[in-house]
C-alpha cells in the first residue's frame, strides 16, 4: 500500500491505496482510522483498486476546525475521487461511514458503483435521545481500557487495544463527539429513499445494530443483505476471510449476493 494526502473543503485527508482492479473506497467508523481494516485489505487489493481513507479529523487527516455534517463527509469523498483521478468507485463504509454512503448515495448518485453499508445506524430521535448519555460515555473520553475493547471486539490482542487508542487520541472527544451530533442529525430515512444503487447491508450477528437491520432493509427494498455469524460491530476485525468473501461476492455478483 501506498499512501499520500489529498485536499479537501475540509483539509487534507490522509489516504493509503492497493491493488488492481475496480475502485473500492474504504470508509472507517468514528474514532479509527484506515487502519481498521487492516486484516482485510491484503484480500480486497487482490481483487480491488483500494483506497482507505483517515476521514477529516481522524486519524493522520487535519483536524477539524469546524463542524462538519455527513453531508459535509460526503463531499470529502467526492474530492478525494478527484484527487485520485476516479470517477466512480464502490464506496463502503463502516458506522458513520456507511451514514456517509447514505448522503453519497442520495446526492452523488454520479460518482457511486456500489454501496455497501457495514453496521450502519438507521435510529430514530427518540433512540437518540434516549441513549445520548451512553454515546458521550463511549466517544467524549478517548481512552478505552482493554475491558471495553473486549465489549466491542471479538479478537482482542494488545496490538488492538493499543492501535485502538492511537487513533481514538488522535480524533479526541470533541472530533468523535461531533461525528455522533452529524450522525444524530442527518435524516437518513430521507436520504436513503432516494437511493438507487445497488446495495449490500452488511452485518455481524453480535453487533449493537443488528436490530435496526430489518427496518433499514425496509427503507432500501433494493439492497441484498448478509449477516455474519459470531461477529459484532466490526466484522472486517472478527472475521475477516468471511468478511472478503461477503464482499466479494456482492461485488462480482453486480450488485447481489
Amino acid at each position: 500500500m501506498r499512501e499520500g494526502f489529498v485536499e479537501t473543503r475540509a483539509g487534507r485527508v490522509h489516504y493509503e491505496r492497493g491493488g488492481e482492479g475496480t475502485p473500492l473506497v474504504l470508509l472507517h467508523s468514528n474514532g479509527n482510522s484506515l487502519h481498521e481494516y487492516a486484516p482485510a485489505i491484503p484480500q480486497l487489493a487482490q481483487s480491488f483498486d483500494v483506497i482507505g481513507w483517515d476521514m477529516p479529523g481522524q486519524g493522520d487527516s487535519a483536524p477539524l476546525c469546524n463542524h462538519l455534517t455527513i453531508d459535509d463527509y460526503g463531499d470529502c469523498v467526492v474530492d478525494l475521487l478527484d484527487g485520485l483521478g476516479l470517477a466512480r468507485a464502490t464506496i463502503l463504509g463502516a458506522s458513520v461511514g456507511g451514514t456517509i454512503n447514505a448522503s453519497l448515495g442520495a446526492r452523488r448518485a454520479d460518482r457511486v458503483t456500489a454501496l455497501v453499508f457495514v453496521e450502519t445506524q438507521f435510529r430514530t430521535a427518540e433512540w437518540w435521545q434516549q441513549m445520548w448519555t451512553h454515546v458521550e460515555r463511549l466517544f467524549a473520553v478517548p481512552a478505552q481500557s482493554p475491558e471495553q475493547v473486549a465489549a466491542r471486539f471479538r479478537r482482542v490482542t494488545p496490538e488492538l487495544v493499543e492501535r485502538l487508542n492511537l487513533d481514538r487520541h488522535k480524533a479526541g472527544g470533541r472530533s468523535m463527539m461531533s461525528v455522533m451530533w452529524a450522525i444524530r442529525e442527518f435524516d437518513m430515512a430521507g436520504m436513503v429513499a432516494q437511493i438507487n444503487a445497488p446495495s449490500l447491508l452488511l452485518y455481524g450477528s453480535d453487533g449493537p445494530t443488528i436490530q435496526v437491520a430489518e427496518a433499514f432493509q425496509q427503507a432500501l427494498p433494493i439492497a441484498s443483505m448478509a449477516v455474519i455469524d459470531g461477529c459484532g460491530h466490526f466484522p472486517m476485525l472478527d472475521e475477516p476471510d468471511e468478511f472478503v468473501s461477503v464482499v466479494r461476492a456482492f461485488c462480482a455478483g453486480g450488485g447481489q449476493t
